[in-house]
């Protein structure tokens, strides 16, 4: 039962892990689509941003969840919802943990960017200098470029052109030895903010522009335009001008990038203007103040700060109240210790009894099992010894027949010396005259008489050899099926150890033919010519 209810937790505490991680993987998923599509389709990306942060309910530290609400907040930066975007990076704020230093300053950078957008540029520097100074201590110089760009806009809408061109030309700097085409991109495109050598800073806005194309960032691409438009007003070509502000508008439109249309607006209105069409000029202007009241509106900063603010009190009220439930629940528990140690010690000694009777039973059942173990013990020793009694019977076989076999031969051999004896007697026959022969004669039938009894011997001999090694033949049969009865014959002689000559004289036929016949059997076995024949049908 126990083992049973330890399996249980386990599998559901696997199960719990399995289904978190599967959560993690899902919001990394939607992450990586977010970045994806942050400059292509902002919308989209601040919809996946948000759904991998809801993934995450708890209101602990938790990197992942801080990611995509960082990433939500920056595409509702490039969307122009700016109050939007702060009121959530203070919410994202508690769920970075202070030992990401990376995450902080990427904390800082958005913040500060984002205050810039609504007109607070001091508190924009001071955020900004925080996020520089993260990452130069962690030797992160493609951000430490980043926030020298972001740092150039601020000080471009400060109207500081020249400091805004230093810390511009660093981040160019930065981003060309590092190679990175999206931030050399953007660089490019703030340098182009302010007026200029035109036909520099056409060619560093067409740059921004074919890279941008190449990454299929729309959101860029609108600020290129808007960027290129207000260029070509500074050399006053004022048509190209507005060309380019027709396809800002194009791009800006299409993504629902309300600031980068607020320029556009802005940017046509002084067009027009300088081509004198003021009633062009006038409907732009109005669209731009509207706009840009929505997007950069002090009393919004302000309500937006206000609103923090209450939520952050009506936190700490929270926490305030959590502590004093706290120290309620800790009086109660206090009360109630008493009585549960009693409990407890009731229990515990309750415990100890069915313990100590279940620890009784288990040595009593343990004592058993040890007498049962003695006795299966014993009972294996005596088949062992029944096993090595039948093992020392099939020796002692094998051991009758071998010898069996080569009493045989013996007989064999002797039968053979008989042959020679009568093959003289014939001989010294061919010396005597007719008198002598007829007796000689006579003599050799009695002596062949005499030795006629071999033969049966002989017979009952063969057939007892193939009798007891019937089985071997069986298994040699199943294994070489295609051996012929000749071949199995042989086999079973050179089973029993005979040689080569005792076989020609068992055979009746030559040591010569024995031996051909033994090199076909070794053919029809497979072996090769290191393997013993003998050995291999004595292994069967």
């Amino acid at each position: 039962m126990k083992n049973t209810l330890y399996l249980l937790f386990i599998y559901f505490f696997l199960l719990a892990f399995s289904l978190r991680a599967q959560d993690t993987n899902q919001a990394q998923t939607l992450i990586e689509q977010a970045q994806k599509y942050l400059f292509n389709n902002p919308k989209q990306a601040s919809y996946y941003a948000s759904q991998a942060a809801a993934m995450y309910k708890e209101d602990a530290p938790n990197e992942v969840r801080a990611q995509a609400m960082l990433l939500y907040c920056q595409a509702e930066q490039l969307l122009g919802n700016f109050d939007l975007s702060i009121k959530n990076l203070y919410d994202t704020q508690k769920y970075i943990n202070p030992a990401n230093k990376r995450q902080t300053a990427q904390f800082y950078s958005l913040m500060g960017r984002v205050y810039s957008k609504l007109g607070d540029y001091n508190k924009a520097i001071e955020l900004n200098d925080k996020a520089t100074s993260i990452f130069k201590a962690i030797g992160d110089s493609a951000s430490v470029a980043g926030c020298y760009n972001e740092r150039g806009v601020m000080h471009h809408f400060l109207n500081e052109f020249i400091v805004a061109e230093r810390f511009l030309q660093r981040a160019l700097a930065i981003n060309r030895a590092q190679h990175n085409l999206k931030e050399i991109a953007t660089t490019l495109n703030n340098l182009c903010l302010y007026q200029g050598d035109t036909e520099e800073k056409l060619s560093l806005i067409q740059e921004a522009i074919t890279i941008n194309k190449n990454l299929d960032a729309q959101w860029s691409l609108g600020e290129n335009y808007n960027n290129m438009g207000k260029q070509y007003y500074y050399g006053k070509q004022y048509s190209k001008s507005l060309e380019a502000l027709h396809k800002a508008h194009d791009y800006a439109h299409n993504i629902g990038a309300r600031e980068l249309l607020c320029d556009n607006y802005e940017y046509s209105a002084m067009v027009y203007a300088a081509v004198g069409d003021y009633a062009r000029a006038y409907k732009y202007l109005e669209q731009m103040y509207y706009l840009s009241k929505d997007l950069q509106s002090n009393n919004k900063l302000r309500n937006i700060e206000q609103e923090i603010s209450y939520k952050r009190y009506q936190d700490q009220k929270y926490a305030t109240e959590m502590q004093e439930q706290t120290y309620k629940t800790e009086l109660l528990k206090r009360s109630l210790w008493l009585l549960g140690s009693i409990l407890v010690l009731g229990i515990a000694f309750s415990i100890f009894l069915y313990k100590w009777y279940k620890r009784r039973k288990d040595l009593q059942l343990v004592e058993a099992r040890y007498q049962l173990q003695l006795s299966e013990r014993e009972v294996s020793e005596l088949k062992l010894h029944q096993q090595e009694l039948e093992l020392q019977n099939v020796q002692s076989a094998l051991q009758d027949s071998r010898q069996e076999a080569t009493s045989f031969a013996v007989f064999l051999r002797s039968r053979n010396e008989l042959l020679d004896k009568i093959r003289e007697m014939v001989k010294e026959g061919y010396k005597m005259d007719n008198q002598n022969i007829t007796p000689h004669l006579k003599k050799i039938n009695a002596f062949i008489s005499q030795y006629q009894s071999g033969d049966k011997t002989n017979n009952t001999l063969l057939m007892n050899i193939e009798d007891k090694h019937n089985e071997f033949q069986q298994k040699l049969i199943a294994i070489h099926p295609k051996l012929t009865q000749g071949e199995k014959y042989l086999a079973t002689l050179l089973r029993v150890n005979l040689s080569t000559k005792e076989i020609a004289m068992l055979t009746g036929t030559t040591p010569k033919t024995i031996n051909m016949n033994r090199y076909r059997l070794r053919k029809s076995l497979n072996l090769s010519s290191e393997e013993d024949l003998t050995d291999y049908l004595q292994n069967i």
